[in-house]
């Protein structure tokens, strides 16, 4: 599946509502589309994964029809992990994560001072 077929159906890109979100943005490469939201405008895992789930839960008949269509389709968290660092997701969002219907996952990469890589290299 081509990137644009996936941007059309998840209606990213010049829609009024996608410029309403404020911070959530989208990359796309051949074959795949990851939605982003930008930690300067939401300062906690926690607020940016809310706005995920708010952008995202009027799209779950698109997210259930990609992945019937075979589509990978899940929700990655990733960052970079400092030691003794912690990660906090309320109730209210693990539960309208799991709403969505999608694999959740976590992808860290080392503090600074190792070698680190674009938390989307995955993708690639």
């Amino acid at each position: 599946m081509d990137s644009a077929t996936l941007t059309a159906e998840l209606q990213l890109g010049d829609s009024e509502e996608f410029s309403s979100f404020e911070g959530v943005g989208f990359s796309s490469g051949p074959g795949w589309v990851a939605l982003t939201v930008d930690e300067r405008c939401s300062k906690s895992v926690d607020e940016q994964a809310a706005k995920l789930i708010a952008f995202l839960s009027p799209r779950k008949p698109a997210l259930d029809a990609l992945k019937k269509a075979g589509a990978s389709v899940k929700v990655d968290v990733s960052g970079v992990a400092e030691s003794g660092s912690g990660l906090y997701l309320s109730p209210d969002v693990l539960a309208g994560l799991a709403e969505l219907g999608v694999p959740l996952t976590f992808t860290t990469v080392r503090a600074s001072g190792e070698d680190e890589e674009d938390p989307l290299a995955w993708l690639g």
